[in-house]
């Protein structure tokens, strides 16, 4: 018997829910969980190592790879978050002498954010063993070919979701309780 996902649905699932798939069901639960477990790595690493929260890595990861100070509101940007946001974990990356906040060159009201060089010598060690670990759990799990087409599939994945961002939400779909009363 081979290694079965850590999520599945049971053998009701199809009737509780007519229309679903209890397959595309386990593939959405399972595929979120491998993520969580795979982020949740690293996460711990940076916490642990760095007292880093995964936003704080983010941060220094983004303008180091900017090879140039960054405005707050191009870091929000990129980490796909509000500014308001971005200031306060800047603040206490601050606090913690890890960026530091430059005058921007042609506008007053603007502020650029550097890394400081205690946060380029976390960069440089902990950027490399992330890389590491994935590679080392990659090779561990799936062989080259595999991973090659695990990110075929991922592609595919990621187009379909981005395409079903436009598409309506299904509606009228319905669910037959078992063995339970309706709450009113």
């Amino acid at each position: 018997m081979g290694v079965e996902p850590l999520i599945r649905v049971g053998d009701d699932f199809e009737d509780e829910y007519p229309g679903a798939s209890g397959l595309a069901t386990e593939c959405y639960a399972n595929l979120w969980r491998a993520a969580d477990l795979l982020m949740e790595l690293h996460n711990r690493q940076t916490l642990e190592e760095y007292q880093l929260s995964p936003s704080g890595r983010q941060i220094l990861a983004v303008v180091e790879g900017a090879g140039e100070p960054l405005e707050p509101t191009v870091i929000a940007e990129r980490l796909l978050v509000t500014t308001g946001s971005v200031t306060s974990l800047l603040d206490n990356l601050e606090k913690r002498g890890l960026i530091r906040r430059l005058p921007h060159p042609e506008d007053r009201r603007k502020l650029l954010i550097d890394i400081t060089p205690a946060a380029q010598d976390i960069v440089d060690k902990l950027l490399p063993s992330m890389h590491a670990r994935e590679r080392d759990l990659m090779d561990g799990a799936l062989s080259t070919s595999e991973q090659r087409q695990l990110l075929g599939f991922i592609t595919k994945l990621q187009q379909a979701a981005i395409q079903a961002r436009s598409a309506p939400v299904p509606r009228g779909a319905t669910r037959r309780r078992r063995g339970r009363p309706q709450r009113h």
